[in-house]
């Protein structure tokens, strides 16, 4: 008997065809899709600043990511949550939902305060947990109940509109300014940041100030 093998030539496919997560989206890319990716890129990125040993390095890692996360919170706040609501009111997941952002721009606001002191890794570990957080609930229990409730054709329409206000806010190259709007909103208690609270304030330090001296008189 012939106990020789032959050796099998490994069919494996190349690493190179798995599915970039930071690979821009296509243009029948509907929303659930977009969001996704955005919270895989922005998880990298989150690596990558923590990584980071060179001081330009991280501050620009940083920039990119504070601008993908203004820009995630735009699309979501002006039209995905409110396609949400439309379509199965205001549930208890897209209340949390709505909260949590509120959260998560505190905590962006706090890192980016912090770029030049001791406490920024601590502040951008925290920041980092709360979105992971954020995530892990919308994709494990909101998202499968937006996919039934709204369906495919109109995630994709809503897909489309957030693809193009995703680009217009990476076209400005300013996070500050929408995040300090929405926080001022946050600190006085809305719970929907609106664009009509853009002309209300130019100080969001201060804001930030009397929202914790009310909190102590409290």
């Amino acid at each position: 008997m012939n106990t020789t093998r032959t050796k099998k030539k490994s069919t494996s496919r190349p690493r190179t065809q798995r599915r970039v997560a930071s690979a821009p989206p296509s243009d029948e890319t509907n929303a659930i899709d977009l969001l996704l990716s955005q919270h895989e890129e922005v998880k990298t990125l989150f690596s990558d600043v923590e990584k980071a040993r060179d001081r330009a390095k991280r501050d620009k890692l940083f920039e990119e990511l504070a601008s993908k996360l203004v820009g995630h919170d735009a699309i979501e706040r002006e039209i995905f949550y409110p396609a949400c609501e439309e379509g199965m009111g205001l549930s208890d997941l897209l209340g949390e939902a709505l909260v949590e952002h509120g959260v998560v721009e505190f905590s962006l606001y706090q890192a980016d305060q912090a770029r030049d002191a001791k406490d920024f890794s601590f502040k951008c570990q925290v920041l980092s947990e709360i979105v992971e957080h954020h995530v892990k609930e919308e994709e494990e229990e909101f998202f499968p109940k937006v996919v039934k409730a709204l369906g495919r054709v109109k995630l994709g329409e809503l897909g489309a509109r957030m693809q193009q206000r995703f680009a217009e806010t990476q076209a400005k190259g300013d996070f500050r300014t929408p995040l300090q709007v929405n926080l001022r909103q946050v600190l006085a208690g809305a719970l929907k940041p609106s664009k009509a609270g853009a002309a209300r304030g130019r100080n969001p330090k201060a804001l930030v100030a009397r929202a914790g001296g009310r909190g102590k008189a409290a």
